[in-house]
């Protein structure tokens, strides 16, 4: 009987030892299932998403998009290089809380827009951290880098994830589901790189029957037009009007019979007058070559008529719809 008892120990040790290994396998398993790093992600629930980036915190950001988004429900980012804040052209710190209250994000674009790849790893970890504190001491909460010249290396992304929870660099590429959170990937928007609406609008057709996520960027908003019959010279920054369209613009440059501006307000036509409201020089419209103003609505308007179920995000939001702590 002793026997018998010795036996149906040593079978229930066997037994309570095979199970303590297999559940000590399962735990290593599910632990290294469930191990995420910060440079890669997941998408838990795969949807289309879309994201308009504005780099370099051009002063457009907040005369031109604002109204733009706002007027359309969305909202959008602006990537500040915190050395131009309250220069001339770039934005105020003022105008970047109002954009924060409309819901845009606030991104860092670096302190001082160098290369990163170019500086020592002292250098980046300034640029870094610095454009993160000075944002955040004007009481604009900051998550997320925009990489200047969409560059990076290993070092570069090493440094940013210390600091910030994605960086966005450009690759031509939607983002899918295995994400690299420190070099999301973008396209420009940018109708003065000689870029088609069109093109724009096919990236938003993938990124929809792909449930992907679209990034765009996008610097100064700006539109260039042909004139002819020009009297008298317009002057830097003043005041377009066009007649009898009722557009308005402020004037950057010319050269000759092409003039660059910022679109403010309405579509200019063919046919109109142009007029510097303080120069008094006119000139007749001849050719529009591009008018991003017109060209972001088109955009936004077509994602909501085409696709209505499709989100347009900040980056944060993005990475949260992700599942990304």
């Amino acid at each position: 009987m002793d026997n018998a008892i010795n036996s149906n120990i040593k079978l229930i040790k066997g037994n309570m030892n095979r199970f303590i290994y297999f559940a000590f396998i399962l735990f290593l398993i599910s632990s290294c299932g469930g191990v995420s790093t910060k440079n890669s992600s997941s998408i838990n629930k795969s949807e289309p998403l879309v994201t308009f980036v504005f780099d370099d915190s051009n002063e457009t950001d907040y005369t031109v998009a604002r109204d733009i988004f706002r007027s359309r429900g969305e909202v959008a980012c602006t990537a500040v290089v915190t050395n131009w804040v309250n220069t001339k052209n770039y934005l105020s710190v003022s105008q970047l809380d109002e954009l924060q209250k409309d819901g845009w994000e606030i991104l860092s674009h670096t302190v001082s827009h160098s290369n990163l790849r170019a500086l020592s790893e002292s250098q980046i970890e300034t640029e870094l951290s610095q454009s993160k504190a000075s944002l955040e001491n004007w009481g604009l909460p900051v998550r997320n880098l925009v990489y200047p010249y969409n560059g990076n290396n290993e070092a570069v992304k090493s440094i940013a994830e210390k600091y910030y929870r994605s960086a966005r660099s450009g690759h031509k590429m939607l983002n899918s589901p295995d994400l690299d959170l420190y070099d999301l990937k973008s396209f420009s928007s940018e109708l003065s790189t000689r870029r088609k609406i069109s093109g724009i609008k096919s990236q938003i057709d993938r990124a929809y029957s792909e449930k992907k996520w679209l990034i765009l960027y996008h610097h100064l908003i700006d539109a260039k037009i042909k004139i002819s019959d020009k009297s008298g010279a317009f002057i830097p920054e003043e005041r377009l009007s066009f007649m009898p369209s009722g557009a308005t613009g402020k004037y950057i440059k010319d050269n000759g019979s092409v003039i660059q501006f910022i679109p403010l307000s309405g579509s200019p036509h063919i046919g109109d007058i142009v007029a510097g409201q303080s120069s008094g020089a006119v000139s007749r419209l001849e050719r529009i070559y591009y008018n991003e103003r017109e060209a972001l609505i088109e955009m936004i308007e077509y994602i909501h008529i085409k696709y209505s179920d499709m989100k347009i995000v900040t980056i944060n939001k993005g990475l949260d719809l992700m599942g990304v702590p």
